[in-house]
Order: structure tokens, then sequence, then C-alpha cells
């Protein structure tokens, strides 16, 4: 508010004027006063309301002199330290800066004036936890802002939500559909016994649905028996836990975070952050489920559900590199279905379709839970097999090759069968320098095999192509000897 729009009545202006008509007032009603008591003559009564007006001007100039001594210096000291203040706030460069000093007023009364300062005191202290509140939550969405990657985004809110209440542990569920998948974990023995996935009909989630807010549950009672703690000692399950779901303007749960925390209560800054960020952060998780869901639509062959050659690829890469760098083993199988042609030319097309499904199926269900299986192209496919020899990896063609043979094709009226041949190879024994180059060499492996007659594996041991048949029994008779 500028100087011209200041109210132009004064408090002390009035203060004055008063102490002044007052002491008039007193000055005039002294006379007859005194005349009735004790007498005056007439003669001097004049005199003497003159003397008495005079008397009360006096005096009530000196009680607004000593009013301006006493309480108006009480008053600037605290408009002083009232403006010290405000100048801070101005000029600090961020908020942790300002809210770090002393922004408090010394108490120096008990009376009004001491009220005064106390409540000061008392909304600075709440402007400043406000004010903590939001740089804090700012600066965590910032970082949410930077990726969609549903890994990181999840990571972000659940360890800002466990340092703001001192969590020791805690799990973060996002919303996917029918049910919430867990997408991140703190300090969490994740056994068997930890779900992966809440149904929205769970109690909890449902309580959560519809209240909205925060709220302390006991493990035992709710029927989180599954969450322990690990700790020095080995694993135990705290006494009680907070659930906090993540819930967007418009009111729909994008998320539940539970946090096991050391105490059932939370101070009042406390549950400003958490309220803020659980609110914040909800259409950032929201965003990186729909980045997951179109990165996974992006990556999936639309006919197969397995991988595509471009994301083949890319998980191939991201693990030659670890295995290289870590000096595991790493292996490739190229696998190619016998005379597809044949079948598409016979039966047709959707015939050959079903036979690409069919192979998928066998793929998905033959591979353990950290292989890689996707569709290179046409009628061939890829399986990356992290840690895995050259040796396990012809077992694992060979395997893949006999279901494929034995599993009959159903189309219309019609049943058949197809068979595959596979190519192998593995890292070190290749002695690739790039990724590619190893599936260079599973690939000739698998040119072998279809030379020598299809229905069968040939293996790359970094030498030379050869029949997995030979391979294993070379490998069976230096385990004898």
């Amino acid at each position: 508010m500028g100087d011209s729009e200041l109210p132009r009545r004064s408090v002390f202006k009035r203060l004055f004027i008063m102490m002044m008509a007052f002491g008039v007032l007193v000055g005039i009603a002294f006379p007859p006063f005194t005349d009735y008591f004790i007498g005056v003559e007439a003669d001097m009564m004049p005199v003497f309301v003159v003397m008495c007006v005079a008397a009360g001007l006096a005096v009530g100039a000196a009680n607004f002199t000593l009013f301006d001594i006493v309480v108006t210096r009480e008053i600037s000291k605290l408009a002083d330290g009232m403006e010290r203040i405000n100048e801070s706030v101005e000029n600090a460069t961020d908020e942790d800066e300002c809210w770090g000093r002393d922004c408090q007023l010394e108490v120096t009364s008990n009376d009004l004036i001491g009220d005064v300062t106390t409540c000061f005191n008392s909304m600075t202290e709440a402007v400043g936890r406000r004010v903590r509140v939001e740089s804090t939550t700012r600066r965590l969405l910032a970082t949410l802002s930077s990726t969609v990657d549903m890994n990181e985004v999840a990571a972000t809110v659940l360890e800002g939500l466990s340092s703001f209440c001192s969590a020791r542990a805690g799990l973060l569920y996002a919303e996917t559909g029918s049910k919430l998948e867990l997408v991140s974990s703190y300090g969490v023995d994740l056994t068997d016994e930890v779900p992966r996935e809440i149904g929205l009909e769970n109690g909890l989630v449902q309580r959560a649905l519809s209240t909205g807010g925060m709220e302390w549950v006991i493990p035992d009672e709710e029927g989180l028996e599954w969450f322990s703690m690990s700790c020095p000692l080995g694993s135990f399950r705290p006494t009680a836990l907070l659930i906090a779901p993540l819930v967007s303007d418009r009111k729909s749960m994008t998320g539940l975070v539970v946090l096991a925390c050391k105490t059932s209560e939370l101070r009042g800054e406390q549950r400003l952050l958490i309220d803020s960020v659980r609110t914040g952060a909800a259409p950032y998780v929201q965003n990186a489920v729909l980045h997951r869901k179109l990165e996974e639509l992006a990556a999936l062959d639309e006919l197969t559900h397995l991988l595509n050659r471009r994301f083949g690829m890319r998980r191939l890469r991201e693990e030659f590199s670890r295995s290289t760098r870590h000096g595991v083993p790493l292996s490739v199988i190229m696998f190619d279905i016998d005379h597809f042609k044949t079948v598409n030319d016979t039966y047709g097309h959707d015939a050959g379709d079903a036979v690409l499904r069919s192979v998928a199926s066998v793929l998905e269900t033959s591979v353990r839970s950290g292989d890689v299986a996707c569709r290179y192209g046409g009628e061939e496919f890829l399986i990356v097999a992290p840690g895995m020899g050259l040796n396990d990896a012809s077992k694992l063609a060979d395997r893949v090759r006999r279901t494929v043979e034995t599993r009959p094709i159903e189309w219309r009226d019609q049943v058949f069968h197809v068979t595959m041949s596979a190519g192998a190879a593995a890292w070190p024994l290749a002695r690739p320098s790039v990724a590619e180059e190893l599936v260079t060499c599973a690939d000739n492996a698998l040119y072998h095999a279809k030379e020598s007659g299809r229905d069968r594996v040939s293996v790359h041991d970094g030498e030379e192509i050869v029949p997995a048949a030979q391979m294993q029994a070379r490998a069976e008779t230096d385990t004898e000897e």
C-alpha cells in the first residue's frame, strides 16, 4: 500500500484531542464542584475557571507525553522489528536462507503489546512452515518434472515422503487400471508374501478411495502381516503404518504409499508436507504410468506380444554392457521356423500367424524371468539369456525346439506341426566387441543348423560352429575325466 493509499485517520491524533478535551471538561467542571464544597469568592471565579481549564490542558498534555514515552516507544520497537523481518524476507535469495534466521520478536511485556508480539511470532512461524512446505514441495516436483520414467518417479516420491515423516521403510503402488501395482520399495523385505499387485476391492484401498486422507493402521489388525523391514539383526514388523493415498486435484487416486514410521503421530509441518506432496505428485505418477504403457505398446510385437526387434536389441545391448563390465556370461539364441513359407502357401497367412503365436507362447513359457524373448523379424526369434553359458544355452534351445516340434497347430479343421532350427553363441567364448557381433555369431550358427538339415541346434564355440549335440557330448566327456 503506497503513502497515498494510507488511511487519513490517526489514532494518536485522536487520543491527543480526546485527552485535551477531557482536560478542558475537567477544568470547567472543577470550579462549580469546588464552590459547592468549600466556596469561592465571586470575583475570583473567572480567574479560577481559567486556571482549572489550563491545569486540565496541562494534565492532558502530560498524560499524552507519558503515553508517547512509554507506549509509543514499545509500539515503535514492535514496528521496527516487524519491518526488519519483512526486509529480511524480501531480500532473502531463497526460502531456507530467510526462515533459517531469527524471525522472532522478543516479548518484553505481559500486556496487550506482549500479546500482539506473541501473535506476530506465531504468524511468522505459520508463514515459515508454509514457505518451507511450498519450497520443499516445489523442489521435489521440479525433480519429478524432469523425467517420466516410472522407476525414477516412484523412487523420488517414495524417498521424499519417507524423509518427511522419518519412515524407515515403505512401498509405493501405482494405479494401472483395475489394480495397484508395486513400482518402488524402500527398506522392505520383498519376499514372496509381499503382494506385487493389490486389487482395488482391497479394504485398505477402498478406505483410501472413500476418504482420500491419510490413516494409521496396525499391520496385524489390517491384514498386512506380510510387511516386514530389514535391520542389522534380521527382520521385524513395525507396530504402525501410515497409509497415504496419492490423490490428484480431481480426487482420483493414482497410487498408494505405505510407510513404516517411528511414531503414529505427525507434527503439523510433517502433515502439511505429506499432504502437499501426495497431491502434487499424483499427476506425475499418473503420467509415468501412461508413459510406461505407451512404451510397452511400442516395445511389443502386435502379433506375438513379444518384444519387437528394436527393443529386444536395446535389451541385448544393456545386458552385453553389464556382462562385459562384471565378467558374467551372456548367451544369445536365434530361432527360425523351418519351411514357414510352405505353411503360408498351404494353409494361408492366417495359419502362419497362428504358428507365430504358438511359437511365441513356447518361448515365453520356456525362458527364465530375467531372460528376454523377442520377435527378431518374419519367422525369426531371439532369446537373450544373461548369466547363461553356451552349454546351457544349447540345452535351452534344444528344449524349445522339441516343444515346438511336438505341439500341434490347430487351424480351423486342420492340425499340423512345425519344426525350428536354432543357433547359439555366448560371450566371452565368441569374443564379440559389440552386442551386434554376438547376434551375428548366433545367426551364423543358425545358418549352419539349417544347412545341416534343419530341425536342430548348432553353436558357435568361439573357434568353430558345431552341432549342439557334439558340444554337449564333449562337455560330458570332460566332466567324466
